[in-house]
């Protein structure tokens, strides 16, 4: 029996975001009033939602408004034999136009939840025609009060539809206090990607599902999706719209799902695009395989025989689908092995840095693009620490990063000169390190002097 094709690492977990959310986002009339690109684009239906029959859709109005504006900028990148991550230029990735699908962006708050104690959206965006490299967007954000939101972006790499879990996505480093009436400018966003092939089912064989596709809620239309999963909540491998359904209390559909044969067992599960943005993303109302339309039958068995008389249920489940735990967070302390940081040069600072790629000598920490996060220490904190001072970095889920400490000691803004202390968080020649999915701590950066100049 052939493999599902190649697992993500990221896992669909509903758990405690590192920031302090409950449990992952979900949608809970989050504003949806632009859908388009940066210049307004095709695809996709406004998020105020259709009115057959008394059926409204989402609620937009919200007693905290504000407005969020910034860049989505997508980089490319491959792997050389050691495993290290390098820039591609677009002008020679021999693309000539945007060869993914749509950018969806979110904003959600950790501290506004609904009744089950799970995070809110306060806004999204999906950008259907993204430049190749940086677009711009806008996006309003609706809060119940006055607090925090925090941002991500995904790009539907497979144009299918849906928001997956091996989705590239990037994150904004920090949280964002909304007031009512704020206008926020520079929420800039980066996605490191790599392109990445179709499932192609072995032998080209493949199996048919089919079944009934219910809403048992208000339905004010927007499509419906059914695909397949692995039983740890990867994928989804395979994607299919549902026919059509009126809008009323409540939908039934017909769906025809194509998969590849012999997988074994995996998770049928659906999604109905209640908010009308275009895309089955986390904030949509998900549902499940059920035999009697209360409880989840999951898993069902893919071999070499179509299957029929599967139907689907939304809402129904206790995770809300493809769920996306979008950062993590790592924390550790800063410290020097020959002394007290206080002993550094006087005027010196000091920079914790997750960068994109491994590091060159003498460069700035700070430039914009080319780090995850950081975050620096001025020399009134260092000439004033009786011990090690910590510190903590936001950066994308599992992914990697190369996890570095610098001190200025030349007071130049410029780090990894010839003998200025350094300290790596991982391996001692790169300092890669995996982000994983839940975010760690621990992580004891001592800065060494070195002789040569920069690191290895």
């Amino acid at each position: 029996m052939p493999a599902p094709p190649p697992r993500s690492l990221y896992e669909v977990l509903l758990i405690a975001l590192t920031l302090g959310a409950a449990c992952s986002p979900k949608y809970a009339d989050a504003p949806q009033e632009d859908v388009g690109g940066a210049e307004g684009g095709d695809g996709g239906d406004g998020g105020d939602g259709g009115a057959d029959g008394g059926i409204s859709g989402p609620e937009d109005n919200f007693p905290v408004e504000a407005i969020i504006r910034g860049t989505i900028t997508v980089e490319l990148f491959g792997t050389d034999e050691e495993g290290e991550r390098y820039p591609i230029d677009w002008a020679s990735s021999g693309y000539d136009a945007w060869p993914f699908g749509p950018i969806f962006v979110a904003n959600y708050t950790a501290s506004d939840t609904d009744a089950d104690g799970v995070s809110r959206y306060a806004g999204t965006r999906v950008l259907y025609n993204p430049e190749m490299g940086t677009t711009e967007y806008e996006m309003k954000v609706g809060l119940f009060e006055e607090g925090d939101v925090y941002a991500y972006a995904a790009i539907d790499m497979l144009d299918d539809g849906v928001v997956s879990t091996d989705d590239p996505r990037g994150v904004w480093p920090s949280a964002i206090p909304i007031t009512d009436g704020d206008e926020i400018e520079d929420v800039n966003i980066l996605i490191l990607t790599e392109a990445r092939n179709e499932i192609i089912c072995e032998g080209g064989r493949e199996v048919t599902i089919k079944g009934e596709a219910n809403v048992n809620v208000d339905y004010w239309g927007g499509h419906i999706a059914v695909m397949v999963m692995d039983n740890e909540g990867n994928g989804p491998f395979h994607v299919a719209l549902a026919e059509d359904a009126p809008t009323g209390p409540g939908a039934s559909t017909e769906y025809t799902l194509e998969v590849c044969a012999d997988y074994g067992e995996m998770q049928l599960i659906a999604c109905w695009d209640a908010n009308l943005n275009g895309l089955h993303d986390p904030g949509d109302r998900w549902g499940v395989f059920s035999v009697d339309g209360n409880v989840d039958s999951n898993p069902i068995f893919v071999g070499s025989a179509n299957l029929t008389n599967y139907p689907v249920y939304m809402p129904l489940g206790d995770r809300p689908g493809v769920d996306i735990l979008p950062f993590v967070t790592m924390r550790g302390t800063l410290s020097l092995r020959d002394g007290l940081l206080s002993s550094l040069p006087t005027g010196s600072a000091a920079h914790v840095v997750a960068l994109k790629y491994r590091p060159n000598t003498g460069f700035d920490p700070t430039q914009e693009g080319i780090n995850f996060d950081i975050q620096s220490f001025t020399w009134s904190e260092l000439s004033s620490a009786t011990g090690p001072l910590d510190w903590s970095l936001t950066v994308p889920s599992e992914t990697f990063v190369y996890l570095w400490a610098y001190a200025d000691t030349a007071a130049d803004g410029l780090v990894n000169e010839r003998g200025e202390p350094i300290a790596s968080g991982g391996s001692e020649v790169t300092g890669k390190v995996p982000t994983g999915t839940e975010g760690f701590g621990g992580i004891l950066l001592e800065l060494v002097n070195v002789e040569d100049e920069g690191s290895p």
